[in-house]
């Protein structure tokens, strides 16, 4: 019966596990929807703004921000990348990390220095494992704890450092959620804020702006950049609770077919043990006859 015993305890092993990644799953869930209603909330407004400073920015000059200003060549950028805080979430830190390695490899190639400012602890611990990165700061502060005021305050920092050209670039690299099962971690450029691309065959439109460009660009610029930055964090919280719902989806279907299949082997296991016995005692008492 030593089978017998050893199936049990797989089967009531396995069977913990399900129920600890049905906890999680549900956890996971119940996130997910408050998170998708922050993000998809804070959508609309990121586009219409940045559709309006891009308009902005398209009739304005240059010389009224330096945050509209394109440097001739870019030797230093700032990167922010926005990971996550633990794993068990499928393929989301892997696939942030593929983009990010990839990313700094194109950099190094073409000769520019790259600053990182980490978001996670998942991706600090990755950063910290690279050989020659310049790792410039890595926020304690969990991801899913992550508000307003604080990503203001590391807009802020990245604004200054562009403004005193310490850097020619500002990027963010977070995980967009294309769909509840499809994310796909994504790069945009912060600074300088890209101005329109008109087409030669695209009509132009002239737009009376009152106050000035100028006035505009001067109080909505920062906070379209602090809002660029909050939409990246929140869509990077949705995605990676996605993902994680849907690992331990299917983490908890295995277990349930594994249990379905280890249960059966430990029926016939038993059976067969029942089986054995039952031919000893048969066997025993046909001997007794015979004497």
């Amino acid at each position: 019966m030593k089978g017998v015993r050893e199936l049990k305890r797989r089967l009531k092993g396995v069977k913990n596990i399900k129920k600890i990644t049905k906890a999680m799953e549900m956890v996971a869930a119940t996130k997910l929807r408050r998170l998708q209603d922050r993000a998809l909330a804070t959508r609309p407004f990121a586009s219409r703004i940045e559709s309006m400073m891009q308009r902005v920015a398209g009739v304005a000059d240059q010389l009224v921000s330096p945050l509209l200003l394109v440097p001739e060549t870019c030797t230093a950028e700032a990167l922010v990348v926005v990971g996550a805080d633990k794993g068990l979430c499928g393929s989301y830190n892997s696939n942030l990390f593929r983009t990010l390695v990839q990313h700094l490899r194109a950099a190094e190639a073409e000769k520019r220095q790259v600053r990182l400012y980490v978001f996670g602890r998942r991706a600090q611990m990755f950063v910290t494992k690279l050989k020659g990165t310049d790792l410039k700061a890595a926020y304690p502060e969990a991801v899913e704890k992550l508000d307003y005021r604080t990503v203001k305050r590391v807009m802020g920092q990245l604004t200054r450092s562009f403004e005193g050209g310490e850097v020619q670039r500002v990027n963010v690299l977070y995980t967009r959620m294309k769909s509840m099962a499809s994310f796909k971690p994504t790069l945009q450029t912060l600074l300088p804020v890209p101005r329109p691309t008109v087409g030669a065959d695209a009509p132009t439109t002239d737009y009376l702006m009152e106050p000035s460009p100028e006035r505009i660009l001067e109080r909505l610029l920062p906070r379209y950049l602090e809002m660029q930055l909050f939409a990246a964090v929140l869509e990077s919280l949705a995605s990676e609770f996605a993902s994680r719902r849907m690992a331990m989806k299917n983490a908890t279907d295995n277990a349930d077919g594994m249990s379905q299949q280890l249960t059966m082997e430990y029926n016939k296991a038993r059976q067969s043990g029942i089986t054995g016995e039952l031919l000893e005692i048969i066997g025993g008492a046909e001997a007794l006859k015979g004497q």
